[in-house]
């Protein structure tokens, strides 16, 4: 289904998650503004504005809600997808300072981008907020606390928005990915296998389906809900980690 007119703004546009949703989306035609703080690749022949900006700088999510309005005279849709893993040790092993940078990007940013977008959402009556959760948000996970109660603040402001929005006409959902194959879970592998001195760890043999998630299979999802699932879907946690936590 070709989504004509739909302009989403995408975070964290340049990893390897976002780029599959960056392409997903432009596949189904919709204009796209790109943030990232580097500079995001754009697909053959789709319509993009593209800012090389920190999404926890001070007015980032402003000017990019105020450059989808000025390029293309609207915004039908947001996804934060920006996030990054923090640090991965014992919970009383972790440094602050670390922690804190982990909630700036993962929660303060996701929360700062859907306060602007929702702000248009309100003024137009319709809108979608997709937020890019994490399996890790619904259960704990050892060695990554810090990260989990970043996604399941993420999930929780899901869901508190889609309860204050649902009069408004505008959808607030999150995608819970488990295990995906990208350049973040092989950090993360590699650094549970120095804590645990063995080689790098994996979690395949606790998957049913015996693999990591690609990426386009989360950006499918993600791109529905952007711009397709009925509105009356909001406030969902949807995973998708191939049974993992079935």
């Amino acid at each position: 289904m070709m989504a004509v007119d739909r302009v989403v703004l995408v975070t964290g546009a340049a990893g390897r998650l976002g780029a599959a949703i960056v392409r997903t989306l432009a596949e189904r035609g919709a204009r796209l503004v790109l943030v990232d703080r580097v500079a995001p690749p754009v697909p053959e022949g789709a319509h993009a504005v593209v800012l090389e900006q920190d999404v926890t700088a001070a007015g980032s999510s402003e000017a990019a809600v105020g450059h989808a309005l000025e390029r293309f005279g609207r915004l039908d849709a947001l996804v934060n997808n920006a996030g990054i893993e923090g640090p991965v040790a014992r919970a009383e092993d972790v440094a602050l300072d670390e922690v804190r940078r982990l909630f700036e990007v993962n929660v303060l940013a996701t929360l700062a981008f859907s306060a602007a977008a929702m702000r248009q959402f309100r003024a137009v009556g319709t809108g979608r907020i997709v937020n890019l959760a994490s399996g890790a948000g619904l259960a704990g996970s050892a060695m990554m606390a810090p990260y989990s109660a970043s996604k399941h603040a993420v999930v929780g402001l899901t869901r508190s928005m889609a309860a204050e929005a649902g009069a408004a006409g505008v959808a607030v959902n999150a995608v819970c990915p488990g295990c995906v194959d990208s350049p973040m879970m092989d950090r993360i592998e590699a650094r549970l296998g120095e804590l645990a001195g063995t080689g790098p760890a994996s979690f395949t043999g606790s998957i049913p389906m015996g693999r990591y998630a690609d990426p386009r299979e989360v950006a499918q999802a993600v791109a529905w809900l952007a711009l397709e699932a009925p509105v009356y879907i909001t406030g969902s946690a949807i995973v998708i980690d191939g049974g993992l936590r079935a």
